[in-house]
């Protein structure tokens, strides 16, 4: 079946995204210039709240991103995923985490930024293609929250991780509105 194909195709880019990821160098320097591209966008400089996430060691990293919008004077949230759901939690420079679901970074807060106060949200992902559709980890967190998510979707990746082609993708894959690389 076509919806097979599609799951094992994800199985197997996600696999092929990951290596590639895993590869990449500089990714302290290239993470800096992903931050210095969105620090010069609108949708940045004009958002009150921003929601991030706490990135595993072999992401874009987005402590820098953390610590700038909190600078800025942002609202900044980051997720906890509990019941199959993923909601975001205000933190301060001195909010305490602890690992939570997947092993990622979750805030000790217990702040809940409704969704309708987000103004722009950095997505992780595995791959992005030309129309900015992502391949993300399977858990479909992201797609069931950008369902109805009004603000901006910004999804942060290395270069390495932009595919040629166009990425399979069903009717409920929410595409992004920017993804930016170094």
């Amino acid at each position: 079946s076509k919806r097979y194909n599609t799951l094992m195709n994800k199985k197997n880019l996600r696999t092929e995204y990951l290596q590639r990821r895993r590869a990449v160098p500089d990714k302290g320097a290239r993470s800096a210039r992903i931050l210095a591209k969105l620090e010069t966008r609108p949708e940045y400089r004009c958002a009150r709240t921003v929601a991030l996430y706490a990135s595993l060691p072999e992401e874009v990293d987005t402590a820098p991103f953390i610590r700038a919008a909190l600078s800025a004077g942002k609202r900044v949230c980051l997720p906890k995923i509990s019941g199959g759901e993923m909601r975001f939690f205000e933190i301060s420079a001195q909010t305490a985490f602890a690992r939570g679901a997947f092993g990622i970074r979750e805030p000790l807060s217990s702040v809940e930024n409704p969704k309708s106060e987000i103004d722009l949200i950095l997505v992780p992902l595995l791959a992005a293609d030309a129309a900015n559709h992502r391949l993300g980890f399977g858990g479909g967190y992201y797609d069931k929250y950008l369902a109805d998510f009004q603000g901006t979707s910004i999804g942060i990746c290395f270069q390495e991780q932009l595919s040629p082609c166009p990425l399979p993708h069903e009717a409920h894959d929410i595409a992004l509105d920017a993804i930016l690389s170094a």
